[in-house]
């Protein structure tokens, strides 16, 4: 069903305090310290409104410092950072297999390292996605494999399992106490493509079923771990033609699923089998974070219509923020309020309804890339994002938003810098009181890396 279409900053950090209440946050806290290490952050098979896997993965360690790890081939390199400043003393996973997936940390300081490979054969029962575990020294400790079917139903044949994981979509993982989640695009042996989920037990290795989780034509895929599970999300262009999110308990005793967002496509879009149309969402997929106990919000860009004056508008930034436990196609579900409605489905004629929908953003003069989202935890919420001129694609800079839990801004579209850049497709990190990503500046021609913070307490 899918048609793949290949084809000095400031030296110091300057203060930002951010009061309660809608107190307006004054200045940007702006640090960019450079890592020394000369590398183009990319994200493998970006498309259109599709991800890719960036090379680079950010997470937080088991001492709350703000850690990165990039690819260089035959392993890969985790650095750590103390106060945004990339620390000497590097460790070096051996990648077990070609493909980069992403990298995290546990409570206790293990790394868990999600690499794949394409199997060039028809054996299905060929494990093609693999997590192993290193100790906090990089030493090799156990590696776990699956074919694609640990979250399919019965009803799903083997042609449905992971011929090449990482294909048109991206790799998120999360961690929950002893659970390891990772949310993957692949590319499946009937030649169509979806997301899989991959869930293990950190402590025996061992794969656990949480139930079936399956988007068909899924083009970027979250995960982060909320109360006793996994919320998930999908970006589907037919089956279904939304943002989807999945709330699923650890041990798969709980699975719901609910469309947040919907697309519009011309009608008949899928009849015609003209899949320059159905596989444009007219979208992007943002990101998911738990706002505080009891809700998460989803943000994302696109335009603001369902229906054919979607094809001239420009994408915008939005959030919702709901109880993911809930029914996400009744309005109570959401804390955040507005509603759009529209046609969307495969063939543009089903009339659907969006709630909880915030508009952050509202411009032509611009083009929105990039849309991010990173909370504290505690109710405070930091969308981030790059913005290009409509007119002239000159790069503008990335910018950045803070709202309160309930989906209030507290500090109304701002300018980070005109000389950083986000990491494509990968999610900030918060940690003590600070934001932090890795990027590259625009038109840097050594490619280095930096180290980006944004102070909000």
């Amino acid at each position: 069903m899918k048609t793949k279409i290949k084809t000095k900053l400031v030296a110091a950090m300057l203060s930002v305090v951010m009061l309660l209440g809608t107190t307006p946050v004054n200045a940007a806290a702006v640090s960019a310290k450079n890592t020394g290490i000369a590398l183009e952050i990319t994200a493998a098979g970006a498309y259109s409104n599709w991800d890719g896997v960036s090379n680079v993965s950010q997470f937080v360690n088991e001492k709350g410092q703000f850690c990165f790890a990039y690819d260089n081939g035959k392993n890969v390199i985790i650095v750590k950072t103390k106060n945004g400043k990339a620390q000497k003393n590097t460790i070096r996973l051996k990648k077990k297999h070609d493909l980069f997936g992403g990298v995290t940390c546990d409570s206790k300081g293990n790394y868990y390292l999600v690499t794949g490979e394409t199997n060039e054969t028809e054996n299905t029962d060929k494990n093609t996605i693999f997590i192993s575990k290193y100790d906090k020294n990089g030493k090799h400790l156990k590696t776990v494999g699956d074919n694609g079917s640990a979250s399919l139903g019965s009803w799903y044949d083997s042609s449905f399992y992971t011929q090449t994981p990482f294909d048109a979509g991206n790799c998120d993982i999360a961690i929950n106490g002893n659970t390891l989640t990772v949310n993957y695009a692949r590319q499946m042996y009937n030649g169509h493509q979806s997301n899989s989920v991959f869930t293990i037990n950190t402590q025996t290795m061992e794969k656990i079923s949480v139930g079936n989780v399956y988007n068909s034509h899924s083009f970027a895929q979250r995960a982060i771990p909320y109360k006793d599970g996994f919320v998930l999300a999908s970006e589907g262009d037919c089956y279904p033609r939304a943002f989807t999110v999945n709330y699923v308990a650890k041990d798969g005793s709980f699975n719901y699923e609910g469309d947040s967002f919907h697309f519009w496509v011309k009608k008949g879009a899928l009849d015609e089998w003209n899949m320059w149309l159905v596989n444009d969402n007219f979208a992007r997929m943002g990101g998911v974070a738990a706002v505080n106990d009891t809700t998460v919000c989803l943000v994302g860009q696109s335009v603001k219509s369902l229906n054919k004056k979607a094809e001239k508008q420009n994408q915008q930034v939005f959030i919702q923020i709901f109880d993911p436990t809930k029914d996400l196609g009744s309005a109570s579900a959401y804390t955040t309020s507005g509603k759009r409605s529209g046609l969307s489905g495969g063939n543009g004629d089903q009339e659907v309804t969006d709630y909880g929908v915030k508009w952050l953003t509202d411009t032509d003069k611009s083009i929105i890339s990039n849309t991010q989202v990173v909370s504290d935890g505690n109710g405070t919420i930091a969308v981030l994002f790059e913005q290009y001129s409509s007119k002239t694609w000159e790069y503008e800079g990335v910018y950045y938003i803070i709202l309160d839990g309930k989906g209030n801004v507290i500090s109304k579209k701002q300018k980070y810098s005109s000389t950083a850049k986000l990491n494509p497709y990968v999610m900030p990190v918060y940690t003590k009181g600070s934001v932090y990503w890795v990027g590259n500046k625009p038109d840097d021609n050594s490619s280095k890396m930096y180290v980006y913070s944004l102070k909000l307490k």
